[in-house]
């Protein structure tokens, strides 16, 4: 078969999937906790009214702004005088950065300890590092 073809499957592994191959989980309590980050990792914009740096409103003006001028959600703040843009940006990249990931739903919910939660990533590391490895000498 043609390597460019199958490049996608040199693509790391995701960590839920990597626990089910490995017999770690099963795909039902991957599943299932999967859909318990996604709610806990609501959009931005929910977080940053829960926060009170934007109400309801604000939010519904920027989103309308946004549609009329295909702007981005910082552009319509900073243009409509709700939030300066380089606020909106780096409000937005900390937002992103404390997304609660899989693992502590995990061990939170009781499906995995702590150690056996560092011991799977740390599994799923070198998988990744291997693969890597391999990809490079196949270049």
């Amino acid at each position: 078969m043609n390597d460019d073809a199958m490049a996608f499957l040199d693509v790391p592994v995701l960590f839920g999937r990597f626990l089910v191959l490995n017999d770690i989980l099963g795909e039902a309590d991957i599943a299932q906790a999967a859909r318990v980050q996604k709610e806990l990792n609501a959009h931005p914009l929910f977080r940053l009214i829960e926060q009170g740096t934007l109400t309801i409103e604000d939010v519904t003006r920027a989103r309308a702004y946004q549609w009329k001028h295909m702007a981005t959600f910082c552009e319509a703040v900073d243009a409509l005088g709700i939030l300066a843009l380089d606020d909106c940006t780096t409000a937005m990249k900390v937002l992103a950065r404390q997304n609660i990931p899989l693992g502590e739903v995990l061990v939170r919910q009781g499906k995995m300890t702590p150690q056996a939660l560092a011991d799977a990533l740390e599994k799923h590391r070198q998988s990744w590092k291997s693969n890597r490895a391999d990809v490079f000498e196949r270049t």
